[in-house]
């Protein structure tokens, strides 16, 4: 959310299409939620739900809650904010409670508090379905990876004038799938001059128009989601959306957007040894490619970049989310795949059948459903085969040893992490053979190893060369901080001794007399 809006702002608000009764009230934009404050109720506290008259004569009117009724899509409420005057529209408003007065000397309806899908600031639109043409995307990290030319300091030897140069660059654009453009842009803030300084921000900006238009929620699944998760797997630290900027062409002006997942901009650039693919490998042909493929892939992203990003979450449930990962992204990329022919299955499930007594043949039919289908460890496999260049070593080893002997701990650690999700998905109990903390530290080198298996699986989806993937992997400071963690804690998969090749220096013919 913008840091300008994160305040408490009071003005006037009305119902959309009802500007004849407007109310006074206040806008809270400092929590996750926007909350309107209203000084008088804007919809009544109670509605009538029956009428009847007793044998008497005597009218019975049964009043219910009004709130109970609101529709699924809550309400449309339009405002104008005071200091500086600002148009805002409250979409989706639901009422989150009331305080009203009765018995005493006036009849005080209260207050009245909403609580909003999310706000829009700019001219007034009529509700969610409303369309835009064009958003303006900013994440974390956005700059890191954009790493933009154009700014320059001009300083005199004596200190006696500064100068600080912004040339603008020449904006790099793709083509979408559907007929938009992507564009990475620049977006310029001044400071306003004062007696202590001057000067000016410069950040990037993501560009995305679509022809036909599209609605606030359509463009956060197609735009803001995507690119959210792709920067968060490609940088390697969280880049949550922190603007988000929207176009419609009969209003002619930009409305900005206060979203509940728009989070603050750290201002924290990030140096390049701690940026995974910056814009020279992960280009804007990627990110068009992942924007045209992320929506089959979902929620495959978003369970992956939550290991990053939840921290807080315990352990055994994120390394679960990523086994259920990998069967998912196999799914994914590979529809179709079977181990054998619908003949072969038809007959195998025929003669297991006919092996049984009757009151098990419908037993065994039904258990044999998907026999045809890959097993979990062959689901696995096929990632883990997929990446092997992208991600050297995540998986195990692979090598001659010094014996001759061809090692393969990338098969050790596929049953690993098959064991992890079947215990589980059955809520198997704990081995008493295997110590707690050497349990925690095995599926801790599980979940980040199989985090780094799949994050390269995903970037090789949008694009991205393996060998290129590779070499940043391997130079990549966190990655090779796990890896050397890995040989200590799990020793058995990634500290086998290999056969290696002696130094130049020290190869035949030129070992150095003493």
């Amino acid at each position: 959310m913008a840091q300008d809006e994160k305040t408490r702002r009071s003005g006037r608000f009305w119902l959309a299409g009802a500007p004849e009764r407007t109310v006074g009230g206040w806008l809270d934009f400092s929590g996750r939620w926007p909350l309107l404050t209203l000084a008088d109720p804007l919809t009544p506290s109670m509605r009538e739900a029956s009428r009847s008259t007793s044998s008497d004569g005597t009218p019975f009117v049964t009043m219910v809650p009004a709130d109970d009724a609101q529709t699924n899509d809550g309400l449309v409420i339009h405002g104008m904010l005071r200091n500086p005057s600002r148009r805002v529209t409250l979409v989706g408003a639901f009422t989150s409670g009331r305080s009203e007065i009765i018995g005493g000397v006036v009849h005080d309806p209260g207050e009245q508090r909403f609580r909003a899908e999310y706000v829009l600031v700019g001219p007034h639109q009529m509700g969610a379905d409303t369309t835009f043409t064009m958003a303006r995307l900013r994440v974390r990290h956005l700059d890191s990876w954009a790493n933009l030319p154009g700014i320059s300091i001009e300083l005199k030897e004596d200190w006696s004038q500064i100068t600080a140069r912004y040339e603008k660059h020449e904006q790099a654009s793709v083509m979408v799938t559907g007929g938009g453009e992507l564009v990475l842009g620049e977006k310029i803030n001044l400071q306003e001059p004062t007696m202590q300084g001057a000067g000016f921000k410069r950040s990037a900006e993501l560009l995305l128009n679509d022809p036909d238009g599209l609605t606030v929620d359509k463009w956060w699944r197609k735009f803001v989601t995507p690119m959210t998760e792709l920067f968060t797997m490609a940088i390697g630290f969280p880049c949550p959306p922190i603007e988000l900027k929207l176009y419609r062409d009969e209003d002619k002006e930009w409305v900005d957007v206060q979203h509940p997942q728009l989070q603050e901009d750290t201002d924290a650039l990030l140096y390049s040894h701690q940026v995974l693919l910056s814009r020279n490998q992960l280009t804007l042909d990627h990110l068009a490619k992942w924007l045209d493929i992320s929506a089959d892939l979902a929620p495959i992203p978003a369970l992956v970049t939550e290991t990053i990003t939840a921290h807080e979450r315990p352990l055994p449930s994120r390394l679960l989310e990523m086994t259920i990962a990998t069967e998912g992204l196999h799914r994914r990329l590979q529809p179709r795949a079977q181990v054998m022919t619908r003949s072969q299955k038809d007959r195998a499930r025929r003669q297991a059948k006919e092996a049984v007594p009757e009151e098990l043949k419908e037993r065994v039919s039904e258990a044999l459903m998907h026999i045809d289908a890959p097993s979990y460890i062959e689901r696995l496999r096929y990632i883990t085969d997929l990446t092997r260049e992208a991600v050297p070593l995540a998986a195990g080893l692979t090598a001659p040893s010094q014996d001759e002997q061809e090692l393969d701990t990338t098969r050790d650690w596929e049953e690993r992490i098959k064991a992890v999700r079947n215990g589980f998905a059955h809520q198997a109990p704990r081995s008493g053979g295997t110590p707690e903390d050497a349990e925690w530290k095995e599926q801790a080198i599980l979940l980040r190893t199989l985090y780094w298996v799949l994050t390269a699986a995903l970037l090789l989806q949008a694009g991205v060369e393996p060998s290129r993937l590779g070499e940043r992997i391997e130079n990549y400071d966190l990655y090779r901080t796990l890896l050397r963690q890995a040989r200590q804690w799990l020793p058995e998969i990634y500290m086998v001794q290999r056969k290696c090749p002696p130094p130049e220096h020290l190869a035949a013919g030129s070992i150095p007399e003493n």
